[in-house]
C-alpha cells in the first residue's frame, strides 16, 4: 500500500516543489520510503543534498510514498522500464505477480522483488505489441489479479494514464485547471495546491489518459465477470452442496493469496460472522493473528466480540471509546477520510480507533469482512425486495451495491486504515469469490421474503468449518449502532449547541440534494426502518462545521458530479 502524486504543468514550468508538497501530506501512506521522478531525474525529496544536485526541473513529475509489504527497500518507486519508455507508480497489491514474472519474456532487468515492478515489465511487453497505451492497459488489466491504482507516463507519446482496478478498491483522484493537471491517492494532496480545486475520481475499471498538452479522455479497460449479468435465468450452482464446495474453494484461495508471506496480521473484528470467518481462516495461515475492535462501554459489538473471541480462542484487543475520545477523534477522522457525511464518519470512527491499537502492535496489514452483504444478500431489506420485486430485481440491487462500494465504503476504509500506515485487504472482494457468489442461485441465500438472516451459503460454510451455529447465524447491527457511536456523537453535537433548533429550512433543503451513500440510505428508506437510517440534520450540521474547520472549505469531495453519476449508472446497466 502506498501513495501516488503527480503534476503536469501546461505552461512548461517546474513541478518539483508542488510534488514534494503533495507527498508531504501523505507520509502516513508511505512511512517506508519516498521518491520523486521529474523527467528522468529520480530523488528522495527528504534528503536535501540530492535535491541540491543541479538538474532541469521538468513540467511533469511523479512521486511515490511507500508502505513496504512486498519487495523490501529495493521496491522504491517510481519504476522506469528497461527501455526507458515507461515510468510507473503503483498503489495496491498484485496477488499473481510471481506467476506473471515467470511468464515474462527473458531480458527484463529487475531491480526488486516487488509486485509493482512486475506490472511495469508486463505493461512494457503489452505496449510493444499494442497500437496505443489504452490497448496495452486493457491487455494488462486482463492479466492482473489484485487491487490497484496506477499512474503511468509514456515518454515517447508524452501520455500519462491513471488507472483503477475493476471495483475501485484502491482510489485515485485528479484535477484539471488552466495551469496544470494534478493527481493523487488522496484529495488533500490536490487541495494543498489550490484551495477549492475541483477534484474527480478515476472511476473503477477505467483509465484517464492525459495528453502531453493536458487534455483528458476516459476509457473503460476492465470488464466485470459474466456471472454478474443481471438478466441471467440459469445459475451454475442450484443446490446448497454445490454452492458450498465452490464457495469454500474460492474463499480459501482468496485468503491464501492475501496471507502469503505475512507472519503477523490484524483483523477488523466486529463479532459478526463476516469478520469472524476471516479470523477463523487466518489463524491457520499466519503465525500471529490479532483481532481489533472498538466501541462504547457496554456496546453490543464489544460484548459479542469478546464472547466470540474467547469461544474461538482468538486474540482480541479492544479500544473503548468515550465521549471525550470521540470528540478528539472527529476532526482527525474527517481529515483522514476527506468526508463529512454522518454515516461515513460514524462507521469510520470505530475502525479508526481500533487501528490505533493495531499501529502500536506494528501491524502492517489488516483484513476486513467487507463485501459479503453485497454478494451473498445479507442486508436486512433484501428480503423485502424479493417480496415486492422478485429475485431478478434483487440481483440488480446486489450488483448495484457491489459497484458502488468504491465511493460508499472502500475509499473510506482505505483512508481510515492508511491514516495509521496500515493496509486493508478484502478477501470477499476477490474476483473469484465474486464470480462464484453470483453463480449461486440467489434463492439459496435468501429463502423467501421473510428470511431475516440472508447470506445462507456464507453462514452455512462458516458453520461447516467449525464456527458454532449461534455465531454463524447471528444477526448483527450496523457498525455505527452496534458500536454505540451514533448516540455518543448525537450527545456531543448537542453539547456544542447543535440541536434541532439550529437547523434552518434552507439547510434541510440542502441536505435533501446531497447524495445518499450506502445501501442502507438508498434502500433502508424504502424497505426498512426509515428512522434507523436517516441522518439527524443537527448531527450533520455539526460535522459540516468540523469539516469547514479542518479543510477551510464548505464542500466535501466530489459531492458526486452528474458526469460521474451517469458513468456509474452506465456501468451498472451494461452489466
Amino acid at each position: 500500500m502506498c501513495g501516488i502524486a503527480g503534476v503536469l504543468n501546461k505552461n512548461n514550468e517546474g513541478v518539483t516543489e508542488d510534488l514534494i508538497l503533495m507527498l508531504s501530506c501523505m507520509h502516513n501512506r508511505g512511512p517506508d520510503g519516498v521518491a520523486i521522478q521529474v523527467g528522468h531525474y529520480k530523488a528522495n525529496p527528504l534528503e536535501s543534498a540530492e535535491l541540491s544536485t543541479p538538474y532541469t526541473d521538468g513540467k511533469f513529475g511523479l512521486g511515490h510514498v511507500r508502505l513496504a509489504i512486498v519487495g523490501g527497500q529495493l521496491g522504491k518507486q517510481p519504476f522506469t522500464s528497461c527501455d526507458g519508455r515507461i515510468t510507473l507508480g503503483h498503489n495496491g497489491e498484485i496477488y499473481n505477480y510471481k506467476q506473471i514474472r515467470k511468464r515474462l519474456k527473458p531480458g527484463h532487468h529487475f531491480v526488486s522483488t516487488s509486485d509493482s515492478e512486475v506490472i511495469l515489465h508486463l505493461l512494457e511487453e503489452k505496449l510493444a505489441e499494442s497500437e496505443s497505451l489504452v490497448e496495452a492497459l486493457t491487455k494488462m488489466a486482463k492479466v492482473l489479479d489484485g487491487v490497484y491504482s496506477i499512474a503511468v507516463k509514456d515518454h515517447i507519446t508524452g501520455e500519462i494514464a491513471l488507472v483503477r482496478d475493476l471495483l475501485g478498491v484502491r482510489q485515485l483522484y485528479y484535477s484539471e485547471d488552466p495551469q496544470q493537471v494534478t493527481f493523487a491517492s488522496e484529495q488533500k494532496a490536490i487541495w494543498l495546491l489550490g484551495g477549492n480545486k475541483s477534484v474527480r475520481r478515476v472511476m473503477p475499471g477505467h483509465a484517464v489518459v492525459i495528453s502531453n498538452k493536458g487534455s483528458l479522455r476516459e476509457y473503460r479497460i476492465a470488464e466485470p465477470p459474466r456471472s454478474l449479468n443481471s438478466n441471467r435465468k440459469n445459475f451454475r450452482y442450484n443446490t446448497i452442496e454445490e454452492a458450498l464446495r465452490a464457495y469454500k474453494k474460492s474463499l480459501m484461495l482468496a485468503m491464501k493469496k492475501r496471507t502469503a508471506g505475512l507472519d503477523k496480521i490484524g483483523i477488523i473484528f466486529s463479532g459478526g460472522i463476516d469478520s469472524v470467518l476471516v479470523a477463523w481462516l487466518a489463524k491457520d495461515m499466519a503465525k500471529e493473528v490479532i483481532c481489533y475492535n472498538a466501541g462504547t462501554p457496554g456496546s453490543s459489538d464489544i460484548l459479542f466480540a469478546d464472547k466470540v473471541s474467547k469461544e474461538l480462542n482468538l486474540t482480541l484487543k479492544v479500544n473503548v471509546i468515550t465521549k471525550r475520545s470521540t470528540q478528539e477523534m472527529l476532526p482527525k477522522i474527517i481529515h483522514a477520510i476527506e468526508e463529512r457525511d454522518a454515516v461515513q464518519v460514524e462507521v469510520a470512527l470505530p475502525i479508526y480507533s481500533a487501528m490505533e491499537l493495531a499501529k502500536k502492535d506494528n501491524i502492517k496489514v489488516v483484513f476486513s469482512g467487507q463485501g459479503v452483504d453485497e454478494i451473498f444478500g445479507g442486508y436486512q431489506w433484501y428480503p423485502r425486495i424479493v417480496e415486492t420485486e422478485g429475485y431478478s430485481s434483487l440481483r440488480d440491487h446486489m450488483i448495484e451495491d457491489l459497484f458502488l462500494l468504491y465511493k460508499e465504503t472502500l475509499e473510506r476504509e482505505d483512508k481510515t486504515t492508511m491514516a495509521h500506515g496500515i493496509e486493508m485487504r478484502e478477501p470477499y472482494l476477490d474476483k473469484e469469490v465474486i464470480r462464484t457468489a453470483f453463480d449461486i442461485n440467489p434463492r439459496l441465500n435468501i429463502i423467501g421474503p421473510y428470511d431475516k438472516l440472508g447470506k445462507r451459503v456464507h453462514r452455512k460454510l462458516a458453520n461447516d468449518l467449525g464456527i458454532p451455529y449461534e455465531i454463524a447465524y447471528r444477526n448483527k447491527a450496523a457498525a455505527q449502532h452496534g458500536s454505540g457511536i451514533h448516540f455518543i456523537i448525537d450527545e456531543i453535537a448537542r453539547e456544542n449547541n447543535f440541536d434541532e433548533n439550529r437547523v434552518s429550512t434552507g439547510y434541510l433543503c440542502q441536505l435533501e440534494k446531497r447524495e445518499l451513500l450506502g445501501s442502507s440510505q438508498r434502500y433502508g428508506f424504502k424497505y426498512g426502518n426509515k428512522e434507523l437510517w436517516m441522518t439527524s440534520p443537527h448531527i450533520q450540521l455539526y460535522l459540516d462545521k468540523i469539516f469547514e474547520n479542518v479543510y477551510g472549505k464548505s464542500s466535501s469531495l466530489i459531492d458526486s458530479s452528474e458526469e460521474e453519476e451517469l458513468l456509474t449508472n452506465k456501468i451498472i446497466k451494461k452489466i
